[in-house]
């Protein structure tokens, strides 16, 4: 590519088809001269700076269109919006970003890809990543790169949410509209919300009696996670159901447990953090809820763990008013 200036007054037919470098005679910088512009730019007060491309080049659209569909994959739509072109999710899920893939893209000169943090929770018509030239024009080779390596390793997933029914056990019924409201947030339904028994037996009792009800998240909250000897470990151990992990690297929230009984998810959390501010329980919950969930992505919620005080989630209008009349 080559760039050049115009005086006023030298516009001429040579110009046409070549990229205007700023704004100039009513045109936008990055506008390809037409014939029809010629008049115009011959009326301008002051040096004209344009771009002529060779054979090689692409122009800043096309790459940019090129890059955004190399990015591409299921679950996403590519769209031009101005100079750049964004790709947006089609349905709800979790955001995986690879971020090594990602700087891979980056370290090619004139390519920028940015992206939410991987594990962000996506609804569908949310921008995943902006794809975008940062010149007016590319080498096609740098292009082809990009898709080259974009083929070999997709920068971007979105992994898709699989909505369960669930079973709540609580002890204080103040917590109910917040684990609803995220539920709700996630296509899931809590079918029932129940008083936590204080006896291991009439826990173990009130288990069993939803194993074969079609529900596949039991969520209890109440339960001593520092004790071993906490009636609903007691209940769980009857029942034959498998620890997973106890406790996890997120605060607030560090107490959470999980346990697996045949096809149940068994979620154990404190109440803290259930109203108003993210809490383990909202980073965890949308982990297992996708389609290839396992507990080594509860592991890896350590980095970014520490959530600040002052982040706050607004789950639903129905979580803020039944609040307000407490």
């Amino acid at each position: 590519m080559r760039a050049f200036a115009l005086r006023r007054g030298t516009a001429s037919a040579d110009v046409i088809g070549r990229i205007l470098c700023h704004d100039a005679a009513g045109l936008r910088k990055g506008h390809a001269i037409r014939s029809e512009d010629v008049a115009r730019l011959l009326q301008h007060d002051g040096e004209i700076h344009l771009l002529e491309l060779d054979e090689d080049d692409l122009g800043q659209r096309a790459a940019g269109e090129r890059l955004a569909n190399a990015l591409r994959v299921h679950g996403l739509l590519a769209l031009p919006i101005g100079h750049r072109h964004v790709l947006r999710a089609t349905e709800d899920g979790l955001l995986d970003v690879d971020s090594g893939a990602l700087q891979r893209l980056n370290s090619i000169d004139g390519v920028m890809v940015f992206t939410p943090a991987s594990g962000e929770v996506i609804a569908a018509g949310d921008v995943v990543a902006h794809a975008q030239i940062t010149r007016l024009a590319i080498a096609r080779s740098r292009i082809e790169e990009a898709e080259r390596l974009a083929a070999e390793r997709p920068v971007l997933r979105v992994r898709p949410f699989v909505p369960r029914d669930a079973i709540l056990w609580r002890r204080d019924a103040r917590i109910v509209a917040g684990v609803e409201a995220r539920l709700r947030r996630h296509g899931c339904r809590l079918r029932h919300s129940l008083r936590l028994p204080t006896e291991a037996t009439a826990i173990r009792e009130s288990i069993e009696t939803f194993l074969d009800s079609g529900a596949s998240l039991f969520l209890i909250c109440g339960s001593n996670a520092l004790d071993p000897l906490d009636p609903v470990f007691t209940a769980l151990e009857q029942l034959g159901a498998t620890m997973r992990c106890s406790g996890i690297p997120v605060h607030p929230g560090t107490l959470l447990w999980l346990a697996t009984l045949r096809d149940v998810t068994i979620v154990g959390f404190p109440p803290c953090g259930l109203r108003g501010e993210v809490s383990a329980f909202d980073l965890v919950l949308p982990r297992l809820l996708v389609e290839d969930a396992s507990f080594e992505d509860v592991a890896a919620l350590g980095h970014g763990g520490l959530l600040a005080r002052a982040r706050v989630h607004r789950f639903a209008e129905e979580e803020v008013a039944s609040d307000a009349v407490r």
